[in-house]
């Protein structure tokens, strides 16, 4: 039913990256039944009386590492049906820090950490990650998690419930610096102003603050076109990529089929012409499954970190193996790779993004760009376009699914969690 593809490439002879290409794999599970090829397995219920319940489950994945440099993991989360109903809800865990938490834990199998983002767009989903450096695969038996029964309308007393687990492919992209520009001529390039004589110098992005733009010295600038804000500030709510994240190892469309199986029969009815595309998704098709999974979209500042990694502008991540990013996100500027739809700097509406997640339905938060994707453009692809300072369409509404456009979810990391 899904099918596995394995690459793993050395970074800078240092850094081993594993690779694979991304399945959201979904068990149906009934009291412990399980069907399909699962990552997630063995889900079990027990009541504890407070208005939480205790999950316990199996989980699996290849191709893991950890090391100094980053880390994959999986972002992990349940829908439930209560018996007799036809609404899949989204379920919400309880956590009194994010960090493995109070009463999660395992019995066995590769040691992990568990981390349940906190917050008002919290709880949502939990991330597990290997707990000690590694390379290969993980399997841990008895992951245990805390459900919060209470915040999930309809479930009955006695806790007749189906419940589908979700897992899909992650990359962390740690806190840190990085550049913005490519130092050369690259299309609407972003640049740090300085007289107006020169347009090569990149930015530095060094915090997490607002970003002064504008045709003042040492402000953000774009070299002829797609420019933001002149006289302008990039709130420090907007994503700029200096804080942690996690990325999808790959794009949404390999998760789409299971996506789509799940919604009502309106829903997917609107969804499901998506799957023959040959990798196209709306924007529209996008934020709808990014907030069905607890994701938020990528900003075009956090792809060009994604695509140059922590080192000097101008470094090409694509080539004719279109390998993986410095990080370990596949099909990211490479040749032949599908490109990206981001949230963009050259118009308020992208502008306004504030990072808020979904929180488990179709409904997108208040400040994502709408489905007219007015505030979301397109960055990357192949040739020309896979340098990752070539922002010629970072700012293009297209509205339609394009075969070779895809979307990519992301999640801020919650603070403290480290390497």
């Amino acid at each position: 039913m899904y099918q596995f593809e394995t690459s793993v490439k050395q970074h800078h002879s240092k850094y081993v990256m594993g690779c694979i290409v991304v399945c959201l794999l979904m068990a149906t599970t009934r009291l412990g039944f399980c069907a399909g090829p699962e990552r997630v397995t063995n889900v079990r219920i027990a009541s504890r009386g407070d208005g939480t319940a205790a999950l316990t489950f199996d989980v699996a994945w290849k191709d893991s590492w950890r090391h100094e440099g980053n880390h994959d993991a999986l972002w992990v989360f349940f829908k439930v049906r209560p018996e007799g109903a036809d609404e899949w809800r989204h379920l919400q865990l309880a956590a009194d820090k994010p960090l493995n938490p109070t009463g999660y834990g395992q019995t066995g199998g590769t040691r992990v950490d568990m981390i349940v983002p906190d917050g008002d767009d919290g709880y949502v989903g939990m991330f597990i990650r290997r707990a000690e450096f590694g390379v290969g695969e993980v399997a841990v038996t008895g992951v245990k998690v805390i459900w919060n029964v209470a915040a999930t309308r309809g479930v009955p007393q006695d806790l007749a419930v189906t419940i589908q687990p979700y897992a899909i492919d992650m990359v962390f992209v740690p806190e840190g610096s990085f550049e913005l520009g490519s130092g050369g001529n690259d299309p609407c390039h972003f640049y740090k102003y300085t007289n107006g004589s020169q347009h090569t110098k990149p930015y530095r992005v060094t915090n997490a603050g607002p970003i002064p733009t504008g045709q003042q010295a040492g402000k953000l600038w774009a070299r002829r076109g797609n420019e933001p804000e002149d006289k302008g500030s990039l709130p420090a709510e907007f994503p700029n990529g200096y804080r942690a994240f996690y990325c999808m190892k790959g794009l949404a469309m390999s998760e789409w089929e299971s996506f789509v199986k799940v919604l009502p029969p309106t829903d997917a009815k609107i969804f499901e012409a998506a799957v023959n595309k040959h990798g196209g998704l709306s924007w529209a098709d996008g934020i709808a499954f990014a907030a069905w999974s607890g994701l938020r979209p990528l900003t075009e500042l956090e792809f060009e970190k994604l695509s140059r990694g922590p080192i000097e502008s101008g470094w090409d991540t694509g080539d004719s193996l279109n390998h993986p990013s410095f990080w370990g996100v596949r099909s990211i500027n490479g040749w032949r790779s599908p490109r990206d739809r981001t949230v963009t700097l050259a118009n308020p509406t992208g502008r306004a993004f504030r990072g808020t997640h979904g929180q488990g339905t179709l409904t997108p938060p208040a400040d994502w760009p709408g489905k007219d994707a007015v505030g979301a453009g397109i960055r990357g692809g192949h040739g020309a376009a896979s340098n990752p300072g070539y922002r010629l369409d970072a700012a293009s509404v297209v509205l339609e699914r394009q075969s070779g456009i895809g979307w990519r979810g992301v999640r801020t990391a919650p603070k403290g969690v480290g390497l």
